[in-house]
């Protein structure tokens, strides 16, 4: 199945933000950026279901957990894929992610296209 027209919520504050969303468009993605997770909640209360949320190098990480606690508890949200994309995400961490259903990597070496492949494979 093909991920194009799809729509992803991008929640990042990164300069890596502006390399997905490009390379995502490029895919046939339909992509807002929202800076952190707190304003993503907001967004998402009045909006329509995205088919995707990614996090890039999120800065606190407290917020990530708390948001996917949040999304987890709204019905309407409850099954959208949550990926998050981190520079040096510590096993602990991504542990506790992938127990509430959230798919990672860790970007280190690994090229943007590559990043984006993961990502439209968890769409």
């Amino acid at each position: 199945m093909s991920a194009y027209g799809k729509k992803i919520l991008l929640v990042g504050d990164s300069l890596k933000v502006r390399e997905f969303q490009n390379e995502l468009l490029r895919e046939g993605i339909g992509v807002t950026l929202i800076p952190d997770p707190k304003q993503a909640l907001t967004f998402l209360a009045d909006k329509e279901r995205p088919d995707g949320i990614v996090f890039i190098i999120p800065v606190y990480w407290e917020s990530v957990s708390e948001f996917v606690k949040k999304i987890k508890e709204d019905q309407r949200l409850a099954t959208v894929p949550l990926i998050y994309l981190g520079d040096f995400i510590e096993s602990n961490d991504q542990v506790i992610l992938k127990a509430q259903g959230v798919h990672t990597l860790t970007l280190g070496p690994v090229p943007t296209q590559e990043a984006v492949r993961f990502i439209l494979s968890k769409l």
